[in-house]
């Protein structure tokens, strides 16, 4: 054999170690810190901030004001009922936002 053909060689076969080093690169590690298992890391919030709080409470309120501003005549047309259902829409759509990474 050639060296060239040895060499080419001994080069696709690191290249073809390192692809599955690099697919696994924490595989069979047991150093200090390891823990096995689900390897994904968890971000713990505290919670909604004081202005993710304040969002949220005047949405409520907004969202109140319009029910009550809807059925003070006693009774709800086409278009108060899309504006509640929109609006309600809009305050779930808020408070998941606020509380997906928590």
């Amino acid at each position: 054999m050639k060296m060239t053909t040895i060499l080419t060689a001994a080069a696709a076969a690191i290249m073809l170690t390192s692809g599955a080093a690099m697919a696994h690169p924490g595989k069979g590690y047991s150093g200090p810190g390891y823990k096995p298992g689900y390897s994904k890391q968890i971000k713990h919030h505290r919670g909604a901030g004081p202005a993710q709080r304040a969002a949220i409470a005047r949405s409520a309120a907004n969202l109140a004001a319009l029910k009550r501003r809807a059925w003070r005549d006693g009774r709800l047309s086409t278009i108060e009922k899309v504006q509640i259902r929109n609006a309600e829409r809009r305050h779930a759509a808020l408070v998941q936002r606020v509380n997906r990474y928590r």
